[in-house]
């Protein structure tokens, strides 16, 4: 098996496909190593081929379980590097040990964890500092057989199955597989995310895990992100239209607004900022499938992670859903040999089943978010809407701080051990939000911020 990328989906593949006894030749663009402990991973590892890899990053509980699952040894590991457990249902903040929890880091020091685990492993060949260049292939017609690659250096590598784990960058499907596939589904989410992770200061400690870690203000989303080892991260949002977002790069701008958010103003006063504001633009969420059973045949290529399906990094779900794609790719890859074209179809159709309802529900999401950013942009409110979903989706919202049932259902829903389905199947939920809501509008949380105007002039000192 060839797979190409080693962030968190080729790594985590790498890892359970070596475990089954699967050969891994695992291929990488970026050539340095993670050196040091946590500060020094953070501080000095370079990753340019990962946009998103000094950005706040969640580890859900989803991915939390199928780590438990696949190397629970790993997940031993993390915590000693400093990983922070965090509950899933924020009731349980300050209970004792949760039952279930996800796991508070810093993208870099996370992602050195399963390096190392990599590096280990036997059955796995790292090749760092290459790109592949092309694709190893047998053409007939449109029907495309995959069997290896072409790195930069003028090796070959042969293989029953390569795997695409390049992320949401990757030119594998794109440029080299040169068959034709169905255009993918994109949504622009129209807007910015700016980040600024921190330490705490000597004799400070992180504020408690009971309030939802995402506010919104109408124009603009804060975001908090328990770290490891006495860190956390800020992020904002902003729509990609709005002319002031650049002033956020500017520390000193950045400053006051976090202060003058009660949200981020009982994190930031705890801490000392590390470094500036990192900003990332061109948000999509994509899905590029491989051509349905009406297309061309297509063998020995399977992609994973952001380089088939990606979603905006506000919700998190980038790194649990990659481990649940190598999972599933660690445990049917010898179904491969046989039937190439097959397991490329069937690997679509799982994608489609376990994946696809995540897509989904982040498209939703995010059609409500920049409606709302943009009506804050005009200073207007976002109008509540009347689609009985949607309906229920923000009661449940505005009521899981203060009740205990609603809020585990959507927190668990929030970490992907549930389903939107399953969640709308649970009649103790539903029945204590319909009774809740009755016939009345969906309450707007009243956002406890500057005002779109106090944004402008705070901007403007």
């Amino acid at each position: 098996m060839v797979i190409v990328g080693a962030g968190i989906a080729g790594l985590s593949a790498a890892l359970f496909a070596a475990r089954r006894g699967h050969e891994v030749v695992l291929v990488e663009r970026d050539a340095a190593r993670p050196e040091g402990g946590a500060d020094e991973v953070f501080a000095s590892w370079r990753r340019p081929g990962v946009p998103q890899f000094r950005h706040s990053h969640k580890f859900l509980g989803r991915a939390v379980g199928v780590l438990l699952e696949e190397e629970p040894a790993l997940v031993a590991e993390l915590l000693a590097a400093g990983v922070r457990k965090t509950p899933v249902n924020r009731f349980d903040a300050g209970r004792g040990e949760p039952a279930e929890y996800a796991l508070a880091a810093r993208r870099p020091v996370f992602e050195a964890v399963l390096r190392r685990a990599v590096e280990r492993r036997s059955g796995v060949e790292l090749v760092l500092g290459r790109r592949v260049t092309g694709l190893r292939a047998d053409r007939s017609g449109e029907s495309v057989l995959v069997r290896g690659v072409e790195l930069d250096d003028g090796r070959r590598l042969g293989s029953d199955l390569v795997v695409d784990a390049s992320g949401r960058r990757s030119p594998v499907l794109r440029r080299m597989l040169r068959a034709r596939l169905p255009p993918p589904e994109t949504q622009h989410c129209g807007f910015v995310y700016l980040s600024r992770h921190y330490r705490l200061s000597p004799g400070r400690e992180l504020p408690p895990m009971d309030r939802p870690l995402a506010l919104h203000l109408g124009y603009a989303a804060a975001l908090v992100f328990p770290g490891d080892n006495d860190t956390f991260s800020l992020s904002l949002t902003f729509a990609t239209e709005d002319r002031l977002r650049h002033a956020l790069r500017d520390p000193r701008v950045w400053d006051r607004f976090v202060a003058a958010v009660p949200h981020t103003a009982r994190w930031a006063e705890r801490g000392v900022p590390r470094g500036g504001v990192d900003g990332m633009s061109g948000i999509d969420n994509r899905w590029q499938r491989m051509p349905a059973a009406d297309g061309p045949a297509i063998g020995g290529l399977v992609s994973i992670g952001d380089a088939a399906i990606q979603t905006n990094p506000t919700y998190g779900r980038g790194a649990a859903m990659a481990m649940m794609h190598a999972q599933h790719l660690a445990r049917s890859a010898g179904e491969a040999e046989g039937d190439p074209a097959g397991y490329v179809a069937g690997f679509g159709a799982w994608t489609e089943r376990h994946l696809g309802v995540w897509f989904r529900a982040q498209l939703a999401a995010d059609r409500t978010g920049v409606a709302r950013i943009e009506a804050g942009l005009r200073g207007a409110r976002h109008e509540d809407t009347r689609d009985p979903f949607a309906r229920l989706m923000a009661g449940m919202e505005a009521m899981a701080s203060e009740d205990e049932v609603v809020g585990r259902g959507l927190g668990r829903m929030a970490h992907l051990l549930i389903t939107p389905a399953q969640l709308l199947s649970d009649r103790e939920v539903v029945r204590r939000v319909t009774r809740r809501l009755g016939e009345t509008a969906v309450p707007e949380p009243r956002a406890q911020g500057p005002s779109r105007a106090e944004f402008e002039s705070l901007v403007a000192c």
